[in-house]
């Protein structure tokens, strides 16, 4: 289970603050599919965090939420691709690793949930996770980096039901869409059998593949593996859902192409397949690839 430790000296917290934190605790764990961990959380007004920030970052100015991780992650890697430090942030008096500290300014938070236009509890629940997913090594200093950790912000939000519908990533009916229009550009001269595929990426974009024969049978390229390729080269390695589409009948990705899909995969990976028929059907990769072998059976995961 995952712990909130709160910190409220001043008794600052508003009635259910507490329930509200494990719970987005949860939600961003399941995101980034790691187990229990525990983190402190403390309560402070402006004036104490803009100490704070003062003394351990060299900033003199009032801020909303401050993270100070536990855990020193390699460059691009996050809590799911370093099993081995969790384990050794395990903490057996709190039994479960601990992620390192939270300094909530509450005042700010109210302040800036009346500038948005929205609730306190849904303020606070937002800077509560993204001040969490710092902790499991994410980062917005670059563009990609921003992108990225907002869209693992917006789906543990989504869990808890407090995300905004304007803001939300693609619908199926659009992925849907894609991956058929995808299916139109494939090059298949010899077995006549059209796929198209729509790859959906942690921070919102989309990068469509077709698959192409050869002559060379050996040299033919599933419409899966030329999204991911089509990805790679804009930078993209993590994905959570695929959209896979053919004629009429439903194909399932091949062995080779659900091992790629799972070197990419964000959490458990939808694959939804369907046709130009209309039909559509959805497994997780972790049901096409039970007990799959990854970067972290090799030790890569914290190089």
């Amino acid at each position: 289970m995952n712990r909130i430790e709160l910190i409220d000296e001043n008794g600052f917290a508003p009635e259910g603050f507490l329930a509200l934190a494990e719970q987005v605790a949860q939600a961003c764990a399941e995101e980034e599919g790691v187990g229990a961990f525990c983190v402190a959380l403390t309560l402070v007004d402006g004036e104490t965090i803009r100490r704070v920030n003062r003394e351990t970052r060299g900033v003199d100015r009032e801020t909303d939420v401050l993270s100070f991780p536990e855990i020193a992650y390699p460059k691009g890697k996050t809590a799911k691709d370093v099993p081995a430090r969790l384990r050794r942030a395990y903490d057996p008096e709190r039994g479960a690793a601990y992620l390192g500290d939270i300094v909530l300014n509450l005042f700010r938070a109210r302040e800036q949930a009346e500038e948005y236009g929205h609730s306190v509890t849904r303020e606070m629940g937002y800077l509560t996770a993204h001040a969490i997913f710092h902790l499991m090594g994410y980062d917005h200093m670059e563009e990609e980096d921003k992108r990225t950790m907002r869209a693992m912000e917006k789906r543990a939000m989504r869990r808890l039901g407090l995300y905004k519908e304007e803001e939300r990533d693609m619908t199926d009916m659009e992925m849907k869409a894609l991956a058929i229009d995808a299916l139109k550009l494939s090059y298949v001269p010899y077995s006549k059998y059209h796929v198209g595929a729509c790859l959906l990426a942690v921070d919102g974009r989309t990068f469509q593949g077709a698959n192409f024969e050869n002559a060379s049978y050996g040299a033919t390229i599933c419409a899966e593996r030329c999204a991911v390729s089509n990805a790679i080269a804009h930078g993209v390695h993590r994905f959570t859902a695929i959209f896979i589409a053919t004629e009429h009948d439903l194909a399932w990705p091949c062995g080779i192409c659900r091992q790629v899909l799972n070197e990419f995969k964000a959490g458990d990976m939808r694959v939804v397949i369907g046709n130009t028929d209309g039909k559509w059907v959805e497994k997780n990769l972790s049901q096409l690839l039970p007990e799959s072998f990854g970067p972290e059976n090799l030790g890569l995961s914290e190089e």
